[in-house]
Parts: structure tokens; sequence; C-alpha cells
């Protein structure tokens, strides 16, 4: 029931503004809209151009009024040659940027920080090998010391 009284409450303000704005349009326009009179028009802006005649004098040259000019825009075709390198510039990723230790590779992620009952290479490594990774790569620093004969590949000992 209280739904209903504050949807009608709603509605009634949404017809209450749309008298107001109504009738503020016929008011600005100059009355109930009965005339048939020509629609005025505005005045053209004084600011722009002062100097320029807006309304045509009898027995003077027309001027018209100066046509804005659009900017010429020139596009650059782009340049194949740095459209390939930039695709074989690696995006640096920083190591811990979403709880993963990227420094074993951008695409991989070691967790930064293994559960506490995880705690010797060994048990890492396990960690690890029940996730899916057999073969892990070490292109960074190896925080973790899971290359501890320093072959640039992880638990593989």
């Amino acid at each position: 029931m209280r739904r209903n009284k504050i949807i009608s409450l709603a509605a009634a303000g949404v017809v209450v503004v749309a008298l107001v704005v109504g009738g503020v349009f016929l008011a600005l326009r100059g009355g109930d809209g009965g005339d048939k009179e020509e629609p005025k028009k505005a005045a053209a802006p004084t600011a722009l151009a002062e100097d320029v005649p807006t309304e045509v004098v009898p027995g003077e040259p027309e001027t018209a009024s100066p046509e804005p000019v659009a900017p010429e825009v020139t596009m650059t075709p782009p340049d194949p040659v740095a459209i390939a390198k930039a695709k074989e510039t690696p995006v640096p990723v920083p190591e811990n940027v979403d709880g993963c230790d990227h420094a074993y590779g951008a695409t991989i992620c070691v967790p930064w920080e293994f559960p506490r009952e995880v705690k010797t290479q060994a048990q890492k490594c396990e960690y690890l090998k029940v996730r899916g990774f057999t073969r892990l790569e070490v292109p960074g620093r190896d925080r973790h010391g899971l290359d501890p004969d320093k072959n640039k590949i992880a638990c593989d000992n």
C-alpha cells in the first residue's frame, strides 16, 4: 500500500512539472498558440560579427556573412614498421599486479605468496605441479627459490 502512495506522489510530481514547463513555454512563445503570425527569428549574434550588416538595406549592396571555414585535417597513413615494432615490444607488467609473481613470466600466475603450510622449495614445486605447472621457466628473478641450480627452469630437479 505504501509503495502505491509513493508511485502516486511521483506521478503527480511529474504532471505538475510538465504543466509548469508547458506554461513557461507558452508564456515565452507569446500566448496560447492561437495567433498565426510568423515565428520570430533569433537575433544574430553581435559579438562575433559587429561590423557585418545583418539586415538588407534598400539601395545598398548585399554583403553576405562570412562562412565559417573548417580547418583542414590531414591524415597520415600508419607506418607499418612502427606498428610491427610496437607489436613485438612487450608491455612491462609489475610482478605483483594481481597477486601473481609475474617474474616467472607475464602470462604465468605463480602465487605471490604460497599458503603457510607450503614452506620448502619441494613443497612449492609440488604445489605448482598439482595446479598444472609442468615446465616453469625463470626469465626474471627467482623470488621463491624455485630454481636452485640456476638453469632458468624452476622445479626441474
